[in-house]
């Protein structure tokens, strides 16, 4: 098989590679996403103070609801502190309901997350129509980690994430 000038040009353009150049700026590219890009997917950091915001609105919700549908009980006292935010006894002082049974009502910080609640020591509760009573109007609950985050109690009782 003979090959004519030509063709030995065609063969030599899909022979080509990349150049020193190019190889040098895809390698800094790549060196760049590494460095900020990939950490992200790798850790959990922020992420935890708006999972614990989600399910403090939720117990929240929880807690102001039963409180307007059980009226003949009229215990609806909740207590944060700086790693526990949940249903109280109405005892002085207020404990936490047994965990074990009203799992429900408790939101606990995990351990090993470097988060917490504040202000620490309040206790509330909420009255028959969902208002909160015994807290500052509006009642702020904030969650601080990597992040500040507010839960805000308002004084009608609307429960929302700042």
């Amino acid at each position: 098989m003979t090959y004519n000038k030509s063709s030995a040009n065609i063969l030599r353009k899909f022979n080509r590679g990349f150049t020193l150049i190019e190889l040098v700026i895809v390698i800094i590219i790549l060196g760049i996403l590494l460095a900020t890009a990939v950490p992200k997917f790798f850790t959990s950091n922020g992420f935890s103070e708006y999972t614990y915001r989600s399910e403090v609105i939720t117990k929240l919700r929880l807690i102001q609801t039963r409180s307007m549908q059980q009226v003949n009980d009229p215990c609806h006292q909740l207590i944060v502190t700086s790693n526990k935010l949940g249903k109280a006894t109405c005892d002085t002082p207020p404990i936490f309901v047994d965990q074990t049974k009203k799992r429900a009502t408790l939101v606990e910080i995990d351990i090993n997350d470097n988060i917490t609640f504040s202000p620490s020591g309040l206790n509330f509760s909420f009255d028959d129509m969902g208002r909160p009573q015994g807290c500052n109007q509006p009642c702020d609950i904030t969650i601080s980690g990597e992040q500040l985050l507010k839960v805000r109690i308002e004084s009608e009782g609307y429960i929302h994430a700042l």
